[in-house]
């Protein structure tokens, strides 16, 4: 399973598996706040709002899957493949 991650300002985020089955994981290196994640739909619907650092897609369809995470002032888009 590769692991999508971003570097920036000394904060490091993870999201992973990816691609999932049901799954996703987010965890932070030199964050200590609260992550915020919004996931969208393809069409740009909002299915999700969470403070939680593992995910479940499990009642979603198989497909691609926005996750929009907020840490601080900072934001990190990342495409999920849930198949």
């Amino acid at each position: 399973n590769d692991i999508s991650s971003v570097h920036e300002n000394n904060n490091h985020i993870s999201v992973y598996p990816n691609p999932t089955k049901n799954l996703i994981n987010i965890k932070s290196e030199g964050f200590s706040g609260i992550i915020s994640t919004k996931v969208y739909n393809l069409i740009g619907n909002l299915v999700l709002t969470t403070n939680n650092q593992t995910i479940s897609l499990q009642d979603y369809s198989n497909g691609i899957y926005l996750f929009k995470v907020v840490y601080g002032s900072k934001t990190f888009d990342l495409k999920v493949v849930k198949e």
